[in-house]
C-alpha cells in the first residue's frame, strides 16, 4: 500500500493537500467512522448504535461486533423480509433528537473551499452540520441522493455550484429500500452507478477530474478497490496526474488491498492514521493556515436536529405538541405500511436563525395528504402554531379539484366535531377515528391507496 511513513514525504503530502484544498480542487468522500456522537451519554459511532437499535426492533439475537450488515442478514436468514427492515431502521433514527454534532464533521464543515461533499452514508448529519457551521442553522445545505433508477446527478458543474452540496451515493434514509444497508445493496447501487441509463455523469466527472480525499469509509478488499477506480479516467495502472488521499480504520488489515494499490495505483496516497485523527490534523494544519473566529467547541455543543428534509409526496402529520406520543404511533403504523410520513417533532419550538414558518408551509406545498389530529389540545383558544398549518392547509386545498382528498381529519379522543374552535372545513370532512392513536387497518389501507395514486401521479406528464 502507498502508505506515508517517511517523515519528509509525509510533510510535504500534508501541504500538497492543503494545497489542492486552497485551490477548491479537492472532494471529500466520507463515511461513517467519523459519525462519533454522545448518545443517551454514551459515545458511540452512529452506525454501530444503529445496528445495535435494528437488531432490538426485528428482535434479533446480537453479537457485540454486529453491523447493519450482519443483523439484516441474520434478520433475512431467519425468514424475515426485507422490505421490513428499512422502515424500522428510519424509525431508529427519527428516535434521535438533538444530539451534538460529531466534532470530525465540524471541523471538515469548517474549512470552507470544501464545497462538494460525497458521502456513503444514508443519514442526514452531514448536511445537518453544514447548515450549522456555515448558514447559521439555515437550512440552505443542497442535498442529493442516488438511487437504482433515480438519473439523480449534479444540476451543474462543480465549478458553478454556488453553496455546499451533498451527495449521497448510496442513497438517503427512507422508508422504502432506497439506501444501501447491507452489501447486497451497496453492490447493487454500484452496479446502477455504473449503469449508461442511471450513470451521474456530471458527478463521475468532477470525481475524476477532482482530488478526492476519502475518509472515514469501511473499504473492503472489492469495495476500496472500486473507490480508487471510481475517481481515474483511465486504467489505474496507466493513470497519471491527480493524487488521491484514502484514510480509514482498518485499511492496515486489508492485505489484498494493500497489495493492489502497491501494484496499479502509486498515486492514491494511505494517511497511516484513524479516520478521525486524520481529520483532526487536518483541520489544526487548516488552522495554522486560516485562523477561525468562532471555536469549534461553541459548535460541537449546539445540538442539532436529526431531522430529514421532507420528501416530495409525503404524509404531513399536524397536530399540537400534547399529542405527540400518540401522533408517533400513527406514524409508525402508516411508515409500517411503506408511506412516507412528516411530522415536526417540537412544532412549538422556536428556531433562531431559521424561517420555519416559511419551511413548514413548503413542505405542506410538497405533501400528498394533510392529516389533521384533533383532540382536546386543539380545541383550545390560545395562540397555537398548529393553527397556521391547518390555515395554510386550507387555502391549498381550495386550489385542488373537489375529488381531490388533501385534508383527512382524525381524531384521537372524545372531541366533539361541532367544536367552536375547529374550522368549518374540518367539520365537513369525515373523521377518522383513532382513539390514542391506535390506528386500525381500514385506516392504513385508505391512506396507502391514496398515497400510492399520488405517487402514479408525479410519474405522468405534466
Amino acid at each position: 500500500m502507498s502508505s506515508i511513513t517517511n517523515d519528509k514525504i509525509t510533510e510535504r503530502l500534508w501541504e500538497q493537500l492543503l494545497d489542492f484544498i486552497e485551490d477548491g480542487r479537492v472532494i471529500p468522500v466520507i463515511g461513517q467512522e467519523l459519525l462519533s456522537l454522545e448518545i443517551n451519554g454514551e459515545k458511540t459511532l452512529l452506525y454501530r448504535y444503529l445496528a445495535k437499535q435494528l437488531g432490538k426492533r426485528l428482535q434479533i439475537d446480537m453479537q457485540p461486533e454486529d453491523t447493519l450488515n450482519s443483523v439484516a442478514c441474520r434478520y433475512l436468514s431467519e425468514g424475515g423480509q426485507r422490505e421490513d427492515i428499512y422502515p424500522e431502521l428510519k424509525r431508529a433514527m427519527s428516535a434521535l433528537v438533538d444530539v451534538n454534532p460529531p466534532a470530525a464533521l465540524v471541523k471538515l464543515c469548517e474549512i470552507t473551499p470544501l464545497k462538494l461533499f460525497v458521502t456513503t452514508c444514508f443519514d442526514s448529519l452531514l448536511a445537518s452540520t453544514l447548515n450549522q457551521v456555515r448558514y447559521n442553522g439555515t437550512d440552505k445545505t443542497q442535498v442529493l441522493s442516488f438511487s437504482p433508477g433515480s438519473n439523480s446527478d449534479l444540476p451543474d458543474s462543480i465549478e458553478q455550484l454556488d453553496r455546499a452540496t451533498v451527495f449521497h451515493l448510496f442513497g438517503k434514509l427512507s422508508v422504502v429500500p432506497e439506501y444501501a444497508v447491507t452489501d447486497e445493496d451497496v453492490l447493487e447501487f454500484m452496479h446502477a452507478l455504473q449503469s449508461r441509463s442511471s450513470r451521474p455523469e456530471q458527478l463521475f466527472d468532477a470525481l475524476i477530474k477532482q482530488n478526492l480525499m476519502i475518509v472515514g469509509c469501511p473499504l473492503s478488499d472489492w469495495l476500496g478497490r472500486f473507490f480508487v477506480r471510481l475517481g481515474k479516467k483511465e486504467r489505474l495502472i496507466i493513470s497519471s496526474g491527480k493524487t488521491d488521499f484514502l484514510v480509514g480504520d482498518h485499511l492496515s488489515d486489508e492485505v489484498h488491498f494493500s497489495e493492489f494499490l502497491r501494484s496499479f495505483s502509486n498515486r492514491t496516497k494511505v494517511f497511516p492514521l484513524s479516520s478521525i485523527d486524520f481529520i483532526d490534523e487536518l483541520h489544526s494544519r487548516w488552522i495554522q493556515r486560516h485562523p477561525l473566529s468562532q471555536p469549534v467547541q461553541a459548535i460541537v455543543d449546539s445540538p442539532i436536529q436529526v431531522v430529514e428534509k421532507m420528501q416530495k409526496g409525503a404524509v404531513f402529520l399536524s397536530y399540537a405538541s400534547e399529542d405527540r406520543a400518540a401522533v408517533m404511533l400513527i406514524r409508525d403504523a402508516l411508515e409500517q405500511a411503506g408511506i412516507d410520513v412528516w411530522f415536526d417533532r417540537n412544532p412549538d419550538a422556536l428556531r433562531a436563525g431559521d424561517d420555519f414558518e416559511a419551511r413548514i408551509k413548503a413542505n405542506i406545498d410538497k405533501c400528498s395528504m394533510f392529516i389533521v389530529i384533533l383532540s382536546r389540545q386543539t380545541t383550545t383558544p390560545n395562540p397555537r402554531f398548529f393553527r397556521i398549518e391547518w390555515n395554510y392547509a386550507q387555502d391549498l386545498a381550495a386550489r385542488y379539484p373537489d375529488n381531490r382528498r388533501f385534508i383527512i381529519p382524525v381524531v384521537i379522543d372524545d372531541t366533539p366535531p361541532d367544536a367552536s374552535t375547529i374550522p368549518d372545513k374540518f367539520r365537513r370532512l369525515h373523521w377518522e377515528k383513532l382513539p390514542s392513536g391506535q390506528s386500525n387497518e381500514a385506516f392504513v389501507s385508505d391512506i396507502k391507496t391514496l398515497y400510492r395514486e399520488y405517487q402514479r401521479q408525479l410519474l405522468q406528464p405534466a
